[in-house]
């Protein structure tokens, strides 16, 4: 009796770790030559960014790396009304694939890069669907992504001015959605290669997306970083009757902290609900 009790409990035990285990599994396979992306001088990965907003929700994007490799990305997102989700993104550049484990569904996309390490296609590997589609200028800059879901197609257009992003506007069926950036005097130089607030995110989510972009595997970062974003088209100044005036975006603030040697640690703006992102570098 007491064997059949010790191996009930190793094979419990033995369960709970293979339970335990959240790193996502594919056997998918190809032939696949990755050109990985390189950095300037003084660009540091990100292994960490927390956002915390006044209504209580956090979200927490933690980043694992093989040596200067992106390897994966977990995302933890609580609500403060309760409840929340998360998901693992897996890169396996042997095979050019991205294993997704969400609570909803998991995916795993097959994508193809540029000369420079930029992702210019993801593909779903279930569907064979091509996911999205992006192009890129002779400087790496983003300038055209194409996004299509089974019930929508999206297309978004980067503008870019010495090396600073300087707008993204996304255009679909009933969509439409643009965001604008000013740089003042006090501009940051963007010195880790951190993503700028509000950017568009692609097939993956906003937090994904930034440590991708920070890795190179979305192209080049902006040059420096923006005080101002404007977002959010204020419906007040137009007429309902009339239609008179203008849609205009709504403009914020940014501030940033840095630490000693001018890498960004942190910022805010003054958005309502208030929020706080925080920045950890590998």
């Amino acid at each position: 009796m007491k064997l059949l009790r010790y191996l009930a409990i190793a094979l419990f035990a033995f369960t709970m770790v293979a339970c335990g285990d959240d790193e996502p599994k594919s056997d998918f396979t190809r032939e696949f030559n990755m050109i990985y992306p390189q950095h300037a001088a003084g660009h540091k990965m990100i292994s960490k960014i927390e956002k915390e907003d006044a209504k209580g929700t956090t979200i927490v994007a933690t980043a694992s790396y093989d040596g200067d490799h992106l390897k994966s990305v977990k995302v933890v997102t609580k609500y403060g009304t309760g409840g929340g989700n998360e998901e693992t993104i897996t890169f396996d550049y042997t095979n050019g694939a991205i294993i997704c484990d969400k609570s909803i569904q998991d995916v795993t996309y097959t994508f193809e890069v540029n000369s420079l390490g930029a992702i210019t296609s993801l593909k779903n590997v279930s569907t064979g669907r091509t996911s999205a589609a992006l192009q890129y200028n002779y400087g790496n800059e983003l300038e055209l992504a194409q996004i299509s879901t089974p019930s929508s197609s999206d297309v978004t257009k980067v503008a870019w001015l010495n090396g600073n992003l300087m707008q993204w506007e996304s255009t679909g069926v009933n969509k439409k959605d643009s965001v604008v950036y000013e740089y003042g005097t006090e501009a940051p130089i963007n010195r880790g290669g951190i993503d700028v607030i509000g950017n568009e995110s692609f097939t993956f989510t906003t937090f994904v997306c930034a440590i991708m972009r920070n890795a190179g595997l979305f192209g080049a970062t902006s040059a420096y970083l923006p005080t101002v974003i404007k977002k959010d088209y204020d419906y007040t100044q137009v007429d309902e009757t009339t239609q008179a005036g203008s849609l205009q975006l709504r403009r914020y603030n940014i501030t940033y902290t840095l630490d000693a040697e001018g890498y960004v640690t942190g910022y805010t703006t003054n958005e309502t609900p208030k929020y706080t992102v925080k920045i950890t570098y590998k």
